[in-house]
Formats: structure tokens, C-alpha cells, sequence
């Protein structure tokens, strides 16, 4: 047994944990810059915020606006009913801006939900947490590919294409089938429901091009994400998948 394997299993049995210790902030304590001030603006003209400052700090929220100002530029503007998915949602940072871009109730899944922070917290209490103060939302501690949805939009922020990232995140290698959780996700998604996917750098743009393929599905590439509030230095790609609605 690989030493990842039995760190992996030994924090998903002991999944014992302190409670989410934040400072939560409003939005008046973030100090922006002046073009990502004045597009956050507009984005609290356009959608409420009031529920943020009850679980944001200060990295959720520029996290979440960035992830808020991507999803209501690049998602279609008519989706159909049903619940929205996250996949790989960490600590559920992304989860605000997530539920505010798509105004209905998400599922947020984590494999590693049970990986601790130095103070004795998991990801998962911080990700519950968060899913607590938005209607209808729950954070999963598990694999994507237990869940059978459906649903209407998934969004999948920097999935795991190849083994270095895995590797990196101390993730068993048997966690790295990209081909098969496109496969699931995009086989629970409604008609007329959407995938969008980021990747990191071109090369993994590429790759998830050719998965796609493999897959049989028509992607869309949406090439190099944008953004005036990304807190991320290396440049990120796009996809958009949408099931047909015949």
C-alpha cells in the first residue's frame, strides 16, 4: 500500500473533527483594486450578496466573486429546472458564487472533504458550513461518482487530468480516471443542462479537449479565462458542454 493510499484512508476514517474556525467579513473588508472594484459593483447590482458576509473571509470571497464573475459572463443565460453541481469543491469556498450565479439549490462534493488544517478542522465542517446558509444546498464528502444526480449545471474547476496534480494533493492514483468522472457527470446532467469545466494552463486545456472526444461529447472551448478578480497567477481555459434537449 502506497504511503497516499494510507494517508487518504486513515483521514477518511477518522473523520472526527473541530468545529470551521473563520473570521467572517463583509464586503467593505476586502481591498480591491480599482477595475475589480468597479466590476464587483456591478455584480452586487445585478445579484445579492447579503448572505456572503455571514461565511465569507477573506479568501472566500475572492474566491467566490471571481468564480461569480466568470459563471454570469460564460454560462448560457437559460438553464433548465433542477439542482447545480460542484465538483471538487475543496472547503466549499467556491460555493457562494456558485449558488448566486445559478439561483437554485447545489450540491458541492469533495473526495478529500476529510483532509485536516493544521488547527484540527476538516474541509468538510468548513464546507457544510458554508452550504448552511444558502436554501437547499448541501455540502457531500465523497466521490462524484456515488452520486447520480441529475442535474441542470455542473461546473468543475481544475479537474484532475494527470497524475502530477493528483500526486501533489497526496491522492491515491486510483483517483485519477478523468475519462470515466466526464463520463458519469456528463451522463447525469438533464437536457438541455450544461458542464463547465476550468483547466489550468493550455496543456491541460488540450487534454480536456481530447477527453471530450473520447467521450463522444460536442464541447465548446471557451479559451482563455478572463477575469479583473482572479487571485490565481497561472492562466486558466475553458469548456462548455451542453446535453441536447431533443
Amino acid at each position: 500500500m502506497s504511503l497516499d493510499e494510507l494517508s487518504f484512508r486513515l483521514r477518511s476514517t477518522f473523520r472526527l473533527s473541530l468545529p470551521a474556525f473563520k473570521r467572517t467579513v463583509p464586503f467593505e473588508a476586502l481591498n480591491l483594486p480599482g477595475p475589480a472594484r468597479e466590476r464587483v459593483e456591478r455584480l452586487r447590482e445585478s445579484h445579492d450578496l447579503s448572505a456572503w458576509s455571514r461565511c465569507c473571509n477573506v479568501q472566500d470571497w475572492r474566491e467566490s466573486l471571481y468564480a461569480l464573475d466568470v459563471l454570469s459572463r460564460l454560462l448560457p443565460p437559460s438553464l433548465p429546472e433542477g439542482r447545480g453541481l460542484e465538483v471538487g469543491a475543496k472547503n466549499g469556498s467556491m460555493l457562494p458564487g456558485f449558488v448566486t450565479a445559478v439561483k437554485r439549490g447545489c450540491d458541492a462534493v469533495e473526495l478529500d472533504a476529510h483532509r485536516r488544517y493544521l488547527w484540527g478542522s476538516t474541509r468538510r465542517v468548513y464546507g457544510e458550513a458554508m452550504a448552511r446558509v444558502f436554501p437547499d444546498c448541501r455540502f457531500i464528502a465523497g466521490d462524484v461518482r456515488s452520486l447520480e444526480g441529475p442535474w441542470s449545471v455542473v461546473t468543475w474547476w481544475l479537474p484532475f487530468l494527470t497524475a502530477t496534480p493528483l500526486e501533489a494533493w497526496g491522492l491515491p492514483s486510483r483517483f485519477l480516471a478523468p475519462l470515466e468522472l466526464l463520463t458519469h457527470v456528463c451522463s447525469r446532467v438533464v437536457p438541455g443542462g450544461v458542464v463547465f469545466i476550468v483547466n489550468q494552463g493550455e496543456a491541460e486545456h488540450e487534454l480536456q479537449g481530447r477527453l471530450f472526444r473520447e467521450a463522444g461529447l460536442d464541447a465548446q472551448s471557451l479559451g482563455k479565462i478572463e477575469s479583473v478578480l482572479s487571485p490565481f497567477i497561472k492562466p486558466r481555459f475553458g469548456w462548455l458542454w451542453r446535453r441536447s434537449s431533443g
